[in-house]
């Protein structure tokens, strides 16, 4: 039978967070209402979700947050649960916090829009979360959450029935620059060649020239790899492409948008795979240079692009997913932090983005990622062993739930160069790990 859940006020931000939790999460299928004798007389299963409960029936006690249509600064209860420390502490309740409500606090990512001391990049950093000041970034909370809710509404309640979903494994890659020397022009390389001599990097001297005589595929050229190994494994990829005229000086150092060889490639890789767009990071200020990437990069695919993750996941809400929007994008891939690994959202679920602003579910679709590259390396300075170990734990804690695994790659990484030796393997490895049970 259907689940019925009493709320006095059922409002935008509660029919979100429910729908999300127990129709995306939990598979299971519900209604509200407001009318206490209509509760009453329900044989069915059923809880409250008040602030005083009815009378004997199970009982979830709502701190409050999802009755306000406000966005102010909140004070926080944290208690512990289990193992872990949580937020929205009440008492006298089925559970010791508002599942809700901390549930819809991660997801509709609150404290983002609040005042914060931004990174160099002027993101909001991982260091402040309040998952992360928790220990709960590295997993997906509001997923786990949902399987402990789950399991007490069997044990509370009967004839209660819930779906199943599968893991997934989604492989994404950003292609900041498709190529390393080849489409640099004369001009450009000859000045790598002379840095390298100078810093007596014979093996960058070395690429240098066998790539430009023919000898040796250029370093970031990894597609060929990248497409085999994903068919060997079955898995579905989407590739990002940058395309900026005029990008940032330093940020957007792409190839030539006009480049043939890029376009090629561009061609060649919708063949094998998803792409989408990966927005400059000059177009984080300027919605008609968006737009004009978004148009280039359909121009070479003869087809709609409906899908982006931003350069430097520079993400500002509600500033970019309303530019997104803006331009016709229906599904971004930026949720997750540069220089920590996890779930900035909460979920390995994707998701509706809600508009704190204007308090409603909007029609972009968010897809987290859990791991990129660059932070193993870069930000959190592990070694490949150690990387391989953090991404099992990662996938292992998706798994348990049976959601959905973003990993976000980059060509060059795959390069076996510089600072990316070794780091194939990580690669491979991630994707053997998919497919274990």
């Amino acid at each position: 039978m259907q689940l019925l859940v009493f709320s006095p006020q059922v409002t935008p931000r509660t029919k979100y967070i429910f729908n999300f939790i127990f129709r995306e999460v939990l598979r299971c299928d519900f209604d509200f209402t407001s009318v206490a004798q209509q509760f009453v007389d329900y044989n069915g299963p059923k809880f409250t979700y008040a602030e005083v409960p009815l009378a004997g029936e199970l009982f979830f006690k709502a701190d409050g947050l999802l009755s306000k249509n406000n966005i102010q600064p909140l004070t926080i209860d944290i208690t512990d649960f289990g193992n872990e420390r949580v937020p929205f502490a009440v008492k006298g309740s089925a559970l010791p916090f508002d599942i809700f409500a901390a549930s819809f606090y991660f997801l509709s990512r609150y404290e983002e829009y609040l005042p914060f001391e931004p990174d160099e990049h002027l993101r909001f950093p991982a260091k402040l979360s309040l998952q992360f000041q928790l220990g709960l970034l590295k997993v997906p909370v509001i997923d786990q959450w949902g399987i402990i809710l789950k399991n007490l509404l069997i044990n509370k309640l009967s004839d209660l029935h819930f779906g199943s979903r599968k893991f997934e494994f989604i492989p994404t890659i950003d292609i900041d620059r498709a190529y390393h020397f080849k489409s640099s022009g004369i001009i450009k390389n000859a000045a790598r060649l002379v840095r390298a001599l100078t810093k007596g990097d014979t093996e960058k001297f070395s690429n240098i020239i066998r790539t430009g005589l023919g000898k040796r595929k250029d370093p970031f050229d990894t597609y060929q790899f990248l497409h085999q190994i994903h068919q060997k494994h079955g898995l579905n990829a989407i590739f990002f492409f940058l395309l900026s005229y005029k990008g940032h000086r330093t940020h957007d150092v792409n190839i030539h948008p006009n480049d043939e060889l890029l376009q090629q490639l561009i061609e060649n890789t919708v063949k094998e795979a998803k792409v989408g767009l990966h927005p400059s990071y000059a177009s984080n200020s300027h919605v008609i240079k968006l737009r004009e990437e978004k148009e280039l990069l359909e121009s070479v695919l003869h087809k709609s692009v409906d899908s982006s993750r931003q350069h430097y996941l520079k993400l500002h809400l509600p500033k970019t997913y309303l530019q997104l929007i803006k331009v016709g994008i229906n599904h971004d891939y930026t949720m997750g932090y540069a220089s920590q690994v996890g779930f900035r959202a909460g979920t390995c679920t994707p998701f509706f983005w809600y508009d704190l602003q204007l308090d409603k579910q909007s029609h972009l679709k968010i897809h987290p990622f859990a791991v990129m590259d660059s932070t193993l390396r870069k930000y959190l300075k592990l070694n490949p062993t150690q990387a391989v170990m953090l991404i099992h734990d990662l996938m292992e804690s998706v798994k348990i739930v049976d959601g959905t695994f973003y990993s976000l790659w980059h060509n060059e990484s795959l390069s076996e160069t510089g600072h990316w030796k070794d780091w194939k393997q990580v690669y491979e490895k991630m994707l053997a790990f998919s497919k274990n049970p």
